[in-house]
């Protein structure tokens, strides 16, 4: 039965650990994330890939909207048929997602075509190497959304200033319960010790 107690708070501690990690990570990313937004108006970078956020449904259901795509710097000879890339329009800010559907060669330069998963034709225009701004690593779900809300001001204040305090308040009180049982302890040595003495 004492086993089981001691094995049950083991449990209890480890999980707790876990999800104070897992909190302090996910703050730190969101404030990252709106901060360098911010700064440099455009979309945040981690280890020089770029974080876009999907607002369109034309990749579903392979990537869908509200997902974070993770975008890697690519050169253009490396892409291939089948590579999902983010490419800017040529005459306008629209950021676009799409499967390179074909690759053409036109005056000995490469052009795109591409497709959205969820679309039945192929995009009308051929991308020039210039428009493209990196191949899609991977995408995770929802976290765009998340990401989406935290630069708002509601969103800083519910998913990164109000977590962050609790955080900080939560590292506050272990620090505190470590250091009383500490002294608890101590005060419990001096105790033995002095009974040792009284005993000699």
């Amino acid at each position: 039965m004492e086993n089981n107690k001691s094995a049950m708070k083991c449990v209890k501690k480890w999980t707790g650990n876990i999800f104070f990690l897992v909190g302090v990570v996910l703050v730190a990313f969101l404030l990252f994330s709106v901060v360098q937004s911010r700064l440099s108006n455009g979309p945040p970078t981690i280890a020089g890939h770029k974080l876009y956020i999907v607002i369109g449904g034309s990749m579903s259901p392979t990537i869908d909207v509200g997902s974070l795509a993770v975008i890697k710097p690519i050169d253009d000879q490396a892409i291939k048929v089948g590579d999902i890339i983010t490419y800017k329009g040529l005459t306008s800010e629209s950021i676009t997602t799409h499967r390179v559907a074909k690759i053409l060669s036109i005056d000995g330069e490469p052009k795109f075509i591409t497709r959205g998963d969820a679309n039945d034709v192929d995009d009308p225009t051929p991308l020039e190497p210039s428009q493209i701004i990196g191949r899609v690593l991977f995408a995770i779900p929802y976290v765009g959304s998340l990401l989406s809300f935290a630069q708002s001001k509601s969103g800083l204040v519910l998913l990164v200033i109000i977590p962050g305090i609790a955080l900080i308040i939560y590292e506050i009180r272990s620090v505190v319960s470590i250091i009383r049982k500490m002294k608890l302890e101590k005060i419990h040595n001096i105790g033995i010790d002095e009974t040792t003495n009284v005993m000699e």
